[in-house]
């Protein structure tokens, strides 16, 4: 009798948590160069932002520059790609860092990445091409 009753009590926990909607959160998965544009990866996310760090000493985040929002490339869902397309003539040159925002639907920061280049030189080619 008690293993029948075991039997059903595990049979309602595992049909009860499958039939439960799974959470869908916003992650942010990578940023690169593929020019023309500079693509990223996550899933469900609401909004990307992707930002440039100005040449400088003594810079604050305050004079960090907006260079726009990608566009999502794909359907939302687990593997999204979003895009922001290049221009050699865009705040990103020159700068010294250049790094995306990932945001969930509710519009909260949910992580950063930046590119693998970090410096003015390093930057303009990723983005541009030799000069």
């Amino acid at each position: 009798m008690q293993k029948a009753l075991l039997v059903f009590l595990l049979f309602g926990l595992a049909t009860n948590s499958s039939a439960a909607p799974r959470r869908q959160h916003a992650e942010l998965h990578s940023v690169a160069v593929k020019r023309p544009n500079i693509v990223v990866r996550g899933a469900y996310l609401g909004k990307v932002e992707i930002w440039a760090v100005p040449t400088g000493t003594e810079i604050t985040e305050n004079e960090y520059a907006l260079v726009g929002n990608a566009k999502r490339n794909n359907d939302a869902g687990r593997n999204e790609i979003w895009v922001l397309p290049i221009t050699c003539t865009s705040p990103l040159i020159p700068s010294t860092e250049v790094f995306v925002k990932g945001f969930d639907a509710n519009g909260n920061e949910i992580g950063k990445k930046s590119l693998p280049y970090n410096t003015l030189t390093g930057i303009y080619e990723a983005l541009c091409g030799a000069p």
